[in-house]
């Protein structure tokens, strides 16, 4: 498990005494620094505090959120919050073997891709849509749409979800262009290994990832490495 830490986060060390976050942090940009720490005094719970110095102009956009924030809500910033804008820590229990500090930054990053996932189903499968006022038709054509996008999510699993290069959002368009074809599988008029093998070549041959400069795409940050180096 990995999460990002706040201002109110306390941390104590092993022999039970609280730790000063501020003195152990790193100075450096871009230097990283690992400390074992428990949470919780008086049931403590071994984890790993993975700290970051990050770039000032990432400091300065936290800052901003900051104060907007704080002016959303009529009120000031802490100023141990100031402070620790210059720093991304993460906490975890994960095996440093499994989970090292480029691993959970990128984890970090990208933890609201399940999000993407419910969005694609609402802006292409329209999901939370429906076409009658009826209780039961309603719950029967959300049920429909709910089959189709698991069978759906089947196709490119077997298609291109081994390839990290391969945009989902494009093979699903694949996948509702041969829709009728899908139903004739389904109904026995149509081979399934052929209508398989089709969509995998479509897909392999398109679909690809676009790359960009300035917020590199999670494919990327995977292959690639994060776009600011870790010293």
């Amino acid at each position: 498990m990995s999460a990002s830490t706040s201002a109110n986060t306390v941390f104590w060390d092993g022999q039970g005494k609280r730790i000063d976050l501020l003195s152990v942090l790193p100075r450096t940009i871009g230097q990283v620094k690992v400390l074992h720490v428990c949470l919780g005094q008086r049931w403590p719970l071994p984890v790993r505090l993975i700290m970051i110095r990050v770039p000032e102009e990432v400091v300065e956009q936290r800052r901003e959120r900051l104060a907007q924030e704080a002016k959303d809500k009529s009120k000031a910033v802490r100023p141990l919050q100031w402070e620790l804008a210059q720093w991304t820590l993460i906490v975890t229990n994960a095996l440093a073997k499994r989970l090292g500090p480029i691993q959970a930054l990128i984890l970090l990053r990208e933890r609201w891709t399940i999000e993407l996932l419910f969005k694609l189903w609402k802006s292409q499968v329209k999901i939370d849509q429906w076409r009658s006022a009826h209780p039961w038709r309603v719950l029967c054509e959300l049920y429909a749409k709910l089959i189709a996008v698991v069978i759906q999510h089947w196709l490119l699993l077997f298609g291109c979800w081994h390839d990290p290069w391969r945009s989902l959002v494009k093979a699903s368009a694949i996948v509702r262009s041969r829709a009728l074809e899908c139903l004739e599988v389904l109904s026995g008029t149509c081979r399934l290994y052929r209508l398989m093998t089709q969509l995998r070549c479509m897909m392999q041959s398109g679909c690809r990832v676009n790359r960009r400069a300035s917020e590199p795409c999670l494919t990327q940050l995977l292959l690639e490495g994060l776009d600011w180096v870790l010293t």
